[in-house]
């Protein structure tokens, strides 16, 4: 039972993982900004609602708060990369 165990909280923290990187990469590339992102991850909170009171529940309600607050906090939105949109020196730019 802790091997099954082991694997579940591993592959929770690999998602974890592809997902915060994926939601970086969105940004990074201008496809969402950050507001935008920010959305997402308040609908998943949102979405967490009735497992709220679960112990499980109220972990990932706090780690989604704690990457909404760390990773895409509503000032970040307020300051844009300015080489946002300049093509990457190994990037073609298609007319």
């Amino acid at each position: 039972m802790a091997i099954q165990e082991d694997r579940s909280r591993a592959l929770a923290l690999a998602g974890g993982a592809i997902v915060n990187g994926l939601l970086e990469t969105l940004v990074d590339k201008n496809i969402l900004t950050v507001p935008e992102i920010r959305g997402v991850i308040l609908k998943a909170m949102n979405s967490l609602t009735p497992y709220k009171a679960t112990p499980a529940g109220y972990e990932a309600h706090g780690m989604l708060a704690a990457i909404l607050h760390d990773r895409f906090p509503q000032d970040r939105a307020a300051s844009p990369d300015p080489s946002a949109g300049v093509p990457r020196v190994s990037e073609k730019v298609v007319k």
